[in-house]
């Protein structure tokens, strides 16, 4: 094992590295010369409080986590974020903060985890070529999960990666998350977004966690997929999402006979995307021309289902696009460990979003003062 001294020093090299940044341009920022920054990198001198709290802050972690290594905080890693204020934002990095917090008190009392954090999956070697990459690691990916993962999305991305999935009402601006601490792997989704955003979005996030983005800045928030963002982990996320939900041999083997409105259709409805994002996926696939594409992304989601016969599923899908899920291996885990008496009701309470009085309420049956046994306790 490092020596702490070591230890320390390496995680600043770390940073370094990570941030593409050299010896003469840390120095610069936190205010002291080149020279002393070597000798600190190389253990000839140790680093002051202040240089550790300024080294900290420029790269958005903590002194405690530069000295023992352990996570920043939830708190600290939200700041990640280049956004600005977000109110949206705001709520929804405080609600996984809250799940991480009630993830990481059952950790510390022992009680055994329903899920093992990614523990079969092996990435595989990435090019560096976003466009590339997002196939390669969706058709991974593929291999872990169900047959028709696509009918419950959140429900295989628990079993198969152990990344827990809640989707919750956060307000505009905000799309969805990956949250990543040494206790917890968490994507969470924003309800008021419609369905297909919503699906897209949660693929997206999955393949920042696949693709190692959220491993060392602990957080990755997107408050819009659909950006023309640049930036490779965002295009590779996309090249993912596109690939996972509408994979290349599938769309090939569904449009052999050619692209019509009624073949578009149904694709839309097989692969529950927008029919934007299926337009540009033909477009990449090179199975449709930009004006083909520009065409039929005008199709809207109700036009599509009329067209294609999958009018009662479109309509399944808006009726319950506001429906939150809880994260339900979480919750069970929670709800088991304080039924058994192993922690307090504030832990589950926690993730339930609800009191610790409702919570005993539910649990024990009972509502309010005993009735008299004269009197009945519900009339129909």
């Amino acid at each position: 094992m490092l020596h702490e001294d070591e230890a320390l020093r390496d995680r600043v090299r770390t940073l370094m590295s990570d941030a593409g940044m050299t010896q003469t341009q840390l120095a610069e920022t936190i205010g002291i010369t080149t020279s002393k920054l070597s000798k600190s990198l190389s253990g000839d001198r140790r680093f002051s409080t202040y240089e550790l709290a300024a080294i900290a802050e420029h790269f958005l972690t903590t002194v405690d986590y530069l000295v023992s290594g352990k996570q920043a905080p939830a708190a600290a890693l939200a700041a990640r974020d280049d956004s600005g204020a977000s109110e949206a934002w705001e709520v929804a990095v405080q609600r996984a903060q809250a799940l991480d917090e009630t993830e990481a008190a059952l950790n510390d009392l022992g009680i055994e985890p329903d899920l093992k954090a990614l523990a079969h999956w092996t990435r595989p070697a990435l090019s560096g070529l976003a466009i590339a990459d997002g196939p390669k690691l969706a058709n991974a990916a593929r291999e872990l999960m169900p047959d028709g993962f696509r009918d419950d999305m959140p429900d295989a991305i628990e079993s198969a990666f152990g990344i827990h999935v809640a989707a919750e009402s956060f307000g505009v601006g905000f799309d969805g998350l990956s949250w990543r601490t040494d206790d917890c792997r968490m994507i969470l989704i924003n309800t008021d977004v419609a369905w297909s955003r919503q699906r897209f979005t949660l693929a997206h996030e999955l393949g920042h966690h696949l693709a190692g983005d959220v491993d060392t800045v602990g957080l990755v928030t997107d408050k819009n997929v659909m950006s023309t963002n640049h930036r490779i982990p965002e295009m590779r996320a996309n090249a993912f999402a596109a690939a996972l939900l509408m994979p290349e041999q599938e769309i090939k083997d569904k449009t052999k006979e050619g692209v019509t409105p009624w073949v578009f259709s149904k694709l839309v409805g097989s692969c529950l995307v927008s029919s934007d994002a299926l337009a540009w996926r033909l477009k990449s696939l090179k199975l449709i021309s930009e004006a083909d594409r520009c065409k039929l992304s005008r199709m809207t989601a109700a036009e599509a289902a009329l067209e294609g016969d999958w009018t009662d599923l479109y309509l399944q899908l808006v009726k319950h696009q506001s429906r939150e899920r809880l994260p339900e291996a979480l919750a069970m885990r929670s709800l088991r460990a304080f039924v058994a008496g192993e922690i307090s009701a504030q832990w589950p309470a926690r993730v339930l979003d609800c009191s610790s009085d409702l919570l005993h309420e539910a649990l024990d049956g009972a509502a309010g003062e005993p009735a008299d046994d004269r009197e009945p306790v519900f009339v129909p």
